[in-house]
């Protein structure tokens, strides 16, 4: 069931702005990595890799709190399990991908301005308890704004 005031295709706007948000987070963050003395090259091919990689886990996320809510437009309520559950599905992906990807595979490797607890670096932590809340309020924003536009003559 879809709510009035929800954005028809939530998926769009959630990966547009999650590619958004964590492209910034990514080059934001790069002194915390060994490689961020590489070639600008190098350094852009990498960072939108994982910013397009953490889009694709926003949208496994999202359809997960889809499958567990029975609505695309679970953002929509004042409930807060699904944005919890939104929330914890990223966090715990990512905690697995940075221990298997630092410790297990050497894909990437932290440089020692890292904060960590534990083996895992807090900045991809601190990422995805950030972004994934914000896309949240972004969502219903987009969803009350377009709710606004049906009802004013000329920006349907």
């Amino acid at each position: 069931m879809q709510s009035e005031n929800a954005p028809k295709v939530p998926e769009f706007y959630l990966v547009a702005l999650g590619l958004t948000t964590n492209a910034l987070w990514e080059f934001a963050h790069s002194p915390y990595y060994t490689d961020h003395t590489s070639d600008l090259s190098y350094l852009f091919w990498t960072r939108m890799h994982c910013a397009v990689s953490d889009a694709l886990i926003l949208l496994c996320a999202f359809w997960i709190t889809c499958l567990a809510t029975n609505s695309r437009h679970w953002f929509m309520n004042p409930s807060a399990w699904p944005a919890a559950l939104f929330i914890a599905v990223g966090l715990n992906y990512t905690i697995w991908s940075e221990w298997i990807n630092t410790t297990i595979r050497g894909t990437w490797a932290y440089s020692d301005s890292m904060p960590m607890i534990l083996g895992i670096g807090m900045t991809p932590v601190l990422q995805w308890l950030t972004i994934p809340p914000l896309l949240v309020v972004s969502l219903k924003g987009i969803g009350i704004l377009s709710a606004g536009r049906k009802n004013t003559p000329g920006l349907q």
